[in-house]
């Protein structure tokens, strides 16, 4: 006569069976050899006072090959999030300066028994510039254009320090505001900015604006 198992039972024995097939799939994959890509993002380390302008490549396409086993307890414990290159600088004099970065497999550590087949790509191109800080005057845009020499404005700070590659810096003689209606009085007037790879000391300004004593027309 059949009797019915408690449901303890039956959960044991299911994952008793399900352990035992985790077993068998381990062992018949842990003997063959499999073959994987990963893509990964490629970091940049440079000295603080230079920087990276562009790269011609911001990831690498990693071939790895393995047992079975192997490449699932990679994946799982340690798998590929970044791949990480130092910037030599001290051979280079002139800036901007375009040069290229060597991928090599001994960038990248692996557990087990684990070989790297390829790397896409295996250089990558470069161009890095000095870094430097420099103070530059504020320049107020108006909507009505007003000549700039015509002092209906004043600004708070009048100076601010911009920070960025020296290529774009030393191009720079002032930061402006973003355009401003000349009725507005005194407002907070936001920087414009030229370039994602210029910082300011300051995102803003107090602008204080004044009626001209003479209409602008009546002045040559």
């Amino acid at each position: 006569m059949k009797t019915e198992q408690p449901g303890l039972e039956r959960v044991s024995r299911i994952i008793l069976a399900l352990l035992v097939g985790i077993l068998i799939w381990g062992a018949a994959i842990g003997n063959e050899e499999f073959s994987v890509e990963v893509e990964v993002p490629i970091t940049l380390h440079i000295a603080d006072t230079y920087l990276v302008l562009e790269d011609s490549e911001d990831s690498v396409l990693i071939s790895l090959r393995g047992s079975g086993l192997d490449i699932l307890s990679h994946q799982i414990n340690s798998p590929l999030k970044q791949l990480n290159r130092n910037i030599p600088v001290s051979s280079i004099h002139d800036f901007p300066a375009a040069t290229s970065v060597t991928l090599g497999t001994s960038d990248i550590i692996l557990q087990g028994s684990i070989e790297i087949t390829k790397l896409i790509p295996e250089q990558i191109s470069i161009t890095i510039d000095t870094l430097i800080s420099r103070e530059l005057p504020v320049s107020v845009q108006s909507s009505d254009g007003i000549p700039s020499r015509f002092s209906f404005f004043t600004v708070d700070p009048k100076n601010i320090t911009v920070t960025g590659p020296s290529s774009i810096v030393m191009s720079m003689d002032s930061v402006s505001t973003e355009v401003l209606d000349t009725n507005s009085g005194q407002v907070t007037a936001s920087l414009a900015f030229d370039s994602d790879m210029v910082a300011y000391s300051e995102s803003s300004v107090q602008v204080r604006i004044y009626e001209p004593l003479v209409p602008v027309t009546d002045i040559e």
